[in-house]
């Protein structure tokens, strides 16, 4: 796919965070304004040929490779890997082992007493006739209900024992299903910035071919107004203007120069590369046919409200009300019954959400289908062009004019192709259960 007009992406900001926005249209800042304008300036005043700055260079990647490459290498990622593991790795068994060996201990020693009494009390009741022997036997006997009492309670502390580790199992499992789906979610986020960069990058990329082709127009222009100038066919303030705008243009592609090392600086940490190393994209892919005719709103619907996060996190709020509630832990049903409310309106959310997706991607696709039919009857057009510059009919600069035409169109339709990707890319991870929505 040729390169893409540039929109105005700005992502010279994106960091190394669970949340990460969608690559999308953005107004340049105001300090970057008013930095233009010193730019114009500065060039009106000197009236300097300024040549356009080198290209970062660096490693190409691809945005195929790009989630894989995040998964296996990303710093966060690892981190998360490793405390889930660490979580896993939990040893209950060593954690209950010492307080059941006390409690049998203790259980052996008080069936060693109870069996001694007995024999104890059963020797002397042969002389039970004996009024001293009888006391010694009910003091025995008061000293075996207090030892059979004690062996009581150590059967009680290791059935409660029992329980209470069937529950840290149970909470292990629980905390380790929580922590699973949380840091999955994090990580979908840092693949998702990762694809957000990129996109950015070629779109950014493809401004500053845009405005290489216009900073080429105006040079030609300004050799022919500079003659016109010279021979009194045109006004000094005529060729005044044209500097400044050429100015002007130089300014945008210095800002969109630092935006794309910014963007591809930020997408190599993303990528777990080491600090300070540079990477370049390379062409961002097209949304097949095949891919758009599968589309089915309701069923990927289903599939989206399954695999939503904010869902769950919500569904995991109500089940931990139920919860507390069962276990007399809230004195009210109050907190079940918001977070139960709190999990209708979430589903309502992702439904709105998930339906606007669905609609983009088709508002994107007839745009493409727009853009595909304008560039077609441009380039008829530039067919006639080139007929009538090849019969000395139109100059050269009209020529390169329409060159020119033909490239803008080639760049509005590479535009709307960038645009319905990822508009199809949101769509998809909004299916896979991750969707930018102000709910989420």
């Amino acid at each position: 796919m040729s390169k893409p007009r540039y929109t105005g992406v700005l992502l010279a900001g994106l960091l190394l965070t669970a949340s990460v926005p969608h690559a999308g249209a953005a107004p340049l800042s105001t300090a970057i304004a008013k930095s233009i304008q010193e730019h114009i300036r500065s060039a009106s005043a000197a009236q300097t040929e300024e040549t356009a700055p080198a290209r970062q260079t660096g490693r190409q990647v691809g945005f195929a490779g790009l989630e894989k490459t995040v998964r296996e290498k990303n710093p966060t990622v690892k981190a998360l890997d490793r405390t889930l593991a660490g979580i896993k790795g939990t040893d209950l068994d060593a954690q209950f082992a010492g307080q059941y060996l006390q409690y049998e201990a203790q259980r052996t020693a008080y069936q060693r007493q109870i069996e001694a009494y007995q024999q104890a009390i059963a020797a002397l009741e042969q002389h039970a006739a004996d009024p001293a022997i009888a006391a010694q036997i009910a003091a025995l006997r008061i000293n075996l209900g207090v030892a059979q009492g004690s062996l009581e309670g150590a059967n009680r502390a290791i059935d409660a024992l029992d329980k209470a580790e069937e529950n840290a199992r149970d909470d292990l499992a629980d905390t380790v299903a929580t922590y699973e789906r949380q840091f999955e979610n994090a990580k979908n986020q840092l693949v998702l910035g990762a694809q957000s960069a990129y996109l950015g990058a070629v779109s950014i990329r493809a401004g500053l071919d845009t405005l290489d082709r216009s900073l080429a127009g105006l040079d030609r222009n300004l050799a022919v107004v500079e003659k016109q100038v010279s021979l009194g066919m045109a006004s000094q303030l005529t060729l005044d203007s044209l500097r400044q705008t050429r100015g002007t243009v130089l300014a945008q592609r210095a800002t969109l120069e630092k935006q794309l090392d910014g963007v591809q600086n930020q997408l190599a940490l993303l990528l777990g590369e080491p600090a300070g190393e540079a990477v370049t994209v390379a062409d961002a892919p097209e949304v097949s046919e095949r891919q758009l005719s599968e589309m089915r709103y309701e069923t990927d619907l289903e599939q989206a409200k399954k695999n939503s996060y904010a869902i769950w996190s919500k569904q995991d709020a109500a089940r931990k009300a139920s919860n507390d509630y069962e276990d007399n832990v809230t004195a009210t049903v109050d907190a079940y019954e918001a977070a139960k409310l709190n999990l209708e309106a979430e589903k309502e959310n992702v439904t709105v959400a998930f339906r606007a997706l669905y609609q983009d991607v088709q508002d994107k696709r007839a745009q493409a289908a727009d853009a595909q039919a304008a560039l077609a009857l441009q380039q008829r057009n530039f067919a006639v062009s080139e007929l009538q510059y090849n019969r000395g009919m139109i100059s050269k600069n009209d020529f390169l004019g329409a060159q020119d035409e033909l490239a803008a169109k080639q760049d509005a339709l590479d535009a709307a192709k960038l645009a319905l990707f990822t508009a199809y890319n949101a769509y998809d991870w909004a299916r896979r259960g991750l969707m930018n929505s102000a709910s989420s």
